[in-house]
């Protein structure tokens, strides 16, 4: 890509506000939130959660990953607590 040309994207770029004309996000998008559910694998996302956009670098996917414990009530359940210091 020659200097005019680069010039001129990050130009287009800084007009629409840093939106990326690829991806759509903005310089500070963390990505579509996707869930990764282990107790129902065929409804969770199926991507590839390391994907970025080929023009701007940016993630495409804020993978977030569902685990579950024993419930409360029970040894080692109910989440996880936190002491005074």
């Amino acid at each position: 890509m020659s200097h005019i040309q680069s010039r001129l994207r990050r130009l287009e770029e800084h007009i629409r506000g840093g939106i990326c004309p690829e991806c759509g996000f903005p310089p500070d998008s963390a990505g579509v939130i996707v869930l990764i559910d282990e107790g129902d694998p065929e409804r969770s996302f199926k991507g590839d959660r390391n994907e970025r956009c080929s023009r701007c670098g940016r993630r495409l996917w804020f993978v977030v990953e569902v685990a579950y414990g024993p419930p409360a009530g029970e040894e080692g359940g109910g989440g996880i607590g936190y002491g005074a210091l």
